[in-house]
């Protein structure tokens, strides 16, 4: 054995206090949830939620939490994944890794995969009861949330690859050098994958050779994760415009102007996307009627993107504040997690999760 692999196998330990669920039903094959960015049926929450449980897991937290029916994974700084019981917010099992991780988890019914953030970073998949080791794969630095889509794991680095692996064995599908650093997670479409680089570039790959099939500027450089809505997807750029392009040639079908850059990510909902800016500006943007977009001053200082619920949507601010603004633009409730706070509320079945990149963890309900 290899003095590297020596040293992954003793880092790469796992710490278990019991076995989580065989499978999960509710899979978490994307950032947020979905290429969506949100739930695709509202959730209904209290009028003023209150904490059901918080947790100090120790160290900061990379990227959005993943939520399923009965657990909450996280990525922390230290190198760290960690498992969480949904109901009482108890840490069913953490492994530590030899390098850094870049983002969030993702989780495909029994099996939880990731990427690392160094030169040698790499694709893992882990068993989802154990925390098991399964496979890795050695890309590169991988900065951005990856995306699982048909048995393939898309991943894209900061040299500027996006790899296609096959979810059973981590096998290299394909690999498609795009010219610029992939810092937004990839949205997967039927048959193709679309992905923006830090070169102000959009590209759309096809899903099964990874070959080029459309490729265009973009107005500023992408910085909000962008979202699929139908036969569109929607991207939010640093000069402020949000544009959805076509999902089969990247073709602009309008083009709106927000008066600032979006942030974090863009969320569709049913016939709405919803984005939030640097100036704190929450936009609803109706997606069969554009310029009929409405929007409101948060006053809340935001780096992750807008979180779609019944009835409002939920902001998380910077400073720990998460603020419900309703339909027509009224803050009614605002609670607070540690500071800072630099990803979007994940909500579902009934309940919300916030992570502090200080390493608490609240579930409100």
């Amino acid at each position: 054995m290899s003095l590297a692999a020596a040293l992954l196998a003793v880092n790469a330990c796992t710490s278990v206090s019991r076995l989580a669920p065989a499978s999960q039903e509710r899979r978490w094959t994307a950032y947020l949830g979905s290429d969506r960015r949100a739930s695709a049926v509202p959730d209904t929450l209290a009028p003023d939620p209150s904490p059901a449980w918080r947790v100090d897991v120790g160290r900061g937290i990379v990227g959005a939490p993943a939520l399923t029916e009965s657990l909450v994974l996280l990525s922390q700084v230290d190198r760290q994944l960690t498992v969480l019981d949904r109901a009482t917010g108890a840490i069913v099992w953490r492994r530590r890794f030899g390098e850094n991780i870049g983002s969030g988890p993702l989780v495909d019914y029994d099996r939880v995969f990731f990427a690392t953030q160094t030169s040698q970073g790499q694709v893992e998949a882990l068993d989802l009861p154990s925390g098991k080791r399964l496979w890795g794969t050695r890309l590169g630095d991988v900065a951005a949330p990856i995306a699982v889509r048909d048995a393939q794991v898309y991943a894209g680095t900061v040299e500027g690859w996006l790899v296609a692996l096959s979810t059973v064995g981590g096998e290299r599908m394909w690999r498609t050098n795009l010219g610029g650093a992939v810092r937004m997670a990839p949205v997967t479409t039927g048959g193709g994958v679309i992905v923006a680089t830090a070169t102000d570039s959009l590209y759309l790959l096809d899903q099964a050779t990874g070959a080029v099939r459309a490729r265009r500027a973009t107005a500023g450089t992408v910085l909000a994760a962008p979202a699929l809505a139908d036969s569109v997807v929607l991207v939010g750029t640093d000069d402020g415009r949000l544009e959805a392009c076509d999902t089969a040639t990247l073709a602009t079908r309008w083009s709106l102007d927000l008066g600032s850059g979006a942030v974090g990510a863009v969320a569709v909902q049913r016939d709405t996307a919803f984005v939030v800016t640097h100036e704190g500006a929450l936009w609803w943007v109706p997606l069969a009627a554009p310029a009929q977009a409405t929007h409101v001053a948060t006053g809340v200082v935001t780096r992750g993107g807008p979180t779609p619920v019944a009835g409002g949507v939920l902001v998380a601010g910077v400073g720990g504040e998460l603020t419900f603004v309703d339909a027509k633009g009224a803050r009614r409730w605002t609670a607070r997690v540690h500071a800072p706070v630099v990803q979007p509320v994940v909500a579902g079945g009934g309940g919300i999760v916030a992570v502090s990149e200080r390493g608490e963890v609240v579930m409100f309900k």
